[in-house]
């Protein structure tokens, strides 16, 4: 299946304000740490350099051999920006990795779990095949353990926005990252953990993005904490998506226990379904809107929201079974009828009466196509229990 396109969101006002205040208060310093004593930072776990399982790598074993290629030849690599954590947080880690998670990722990968095996060198071909404890017999080994990485600090940051503009401005020409990083390393706890294995095996999230791995800019991940999110959490939410997304893991993470556990298991296994259920009811038209009676070919995260939200419960999803066509026409008239909804599926998540207009529009119109009145009322119940 061809993926759709996809669009960013747009970034909120609150970001560029919050920057430009809070900015110029934090503390920027650089140093020169050596690739040794990075890597004994790395042993003693001082940054949060990797996602939970290594499948989220952007770098291949060829491209991360390359870079620990150019650390044995004294080539000079680009920078690590760091943001330092506030004293009083739980992490077991001292510094956030705002740029140079890959690098970092690589250099404790090679000399610190001494897992990654050398390949694809182009100048040092001798060293192909080789592991952290095969090169230290070469001369250029000395080299590497003493190469100078230009290192920035960010101190005193009183925001996570600040940290997540220089984020995205740093990586501003290379490939946009999704915000969903920067949360999960401010936000580590079980329910972070959790969401990105789920959302890895997500086999509904990899088909709306067109992938067949788990993302490594954690968009699947993203998604899924957003249908968790409005299925657990629609009645608090006030049109801040960021700050909600951030409510919801803190929450979740804070809450966490066997229970709870049980509880969101059953939550993405219903999201899973309906998924896969709307996939069965719009084929390849599936999360777009429509424009003359035709998709747009855009997934469009509105619809997304309106599909997640209704089709979560199974009974409903029973009740599709046998008026597929009828469901298809009631949503593609919408569009065409409705210019509240049309109008709301285009609107931003800033405005929450958009965010659950839409959703109780489209439950009302689904429940009288499959006789079920109650469906409008019943989307915004909560499906977790546990934190009400």
């Amino acid at each position: 299946m061809d993926a759709l396109a996809w669009e960013e969101e747009p970034q909120d006002d609150e970001l560029r304000e919050a920057t430009r205040q809070y900015l110029p208060d934090t503390v920027v310093w650089t140093t020169d740490w050596t690739t040794g004593s990075l890597k004994e930072q790395l042993e003693r776990g001082v940054f949060d350099v990797e996602p939970p399982f290594q499948r989220r790598s952007a770098w291949d074993e060829k491209k991360a051999s390359l870079y620990i290629e150019s650390l044995l030849l004294g080539c000079p690599v680009p920078p690590i920006t760091l943001a330092e954590i506030p004293r009083g947080q739980k992490n077991n880690f001292q510094y956030i990795v705002i740029d140079g998670k890959q690098r970092l990722s690589t250099l404790k990968k090679f000399a610190v779990d001494r897992n990654l095996r050398l390949t694809g060198l182009q100048t040092l071909p001798e060293l192909n095949g080789s592991l952290y404890s095969d090169v230290s017999d070469f001369e250029e080994f000395e080299r590497f353990e003493n190469l100078p990485i230009r290192t920035i600090v960010m101190r005193n940051w009183k925001k996570d926005e600040v940290l997540q503009f220089v984020f995205h401005r740093l990586n501003s020409q290379v490939t946009p990252l999704s915000t969903h990083e920067l949360r999960r390393s401010l936000m580590a706890g079980e329910f972070t953990s959790y969401l990105d294995v789920k959302s890895a095996d997500s086999k509904g999230i990899r088909a709306i993005l067109g992938i067949e791995e788990p993302d490594y800019r954690l968009r699947d991940a993203e998604l899924l904490l957003r249908s968790i999110a409005f299925s657990g959490f629609l009645s608090r939410y006030k049109g801040n998506l960021k700050r909600f997304l951030d409510s919801t893991t803190r929450t979740l993470n804070s809450g966490w226990n066997p229970k709870m556990q049980q509880e969101l298991d059953v939550v993405t296994g219903d999201i899973e379904a309906a998924i896969e259920t709307t996939y069965k009811l719009f084929g390849t038209s599936a999360f777009q809107r429509f424009d003359d009676g035709k998709p747009t070919r855009r997934f469009n995260r509105a619809v997304y929201d309106v599909m997640i939200m209704s089709f979560r419960f199974p009974d409903i999803r029973q009740k599709v079974e046998g008026s597929e066509e009828l469901v298809r026409e009631a949503f593609v008239d919408l569009f065409e009828n409705d210019r509240e909804f049309d109008r709301w599926t285009e609107a931003t998540t800033k405005n929450r009466d958009a965010v659950t207009g839409r959703i109780r529009r489209w439950g009302k119109t689904l429940g009288r196509v499959i006789n079920s009145s109650d469906l409008s009322s019943r989307i915004e119940s909560s499906a977790l229990r546990g934190v009400n």
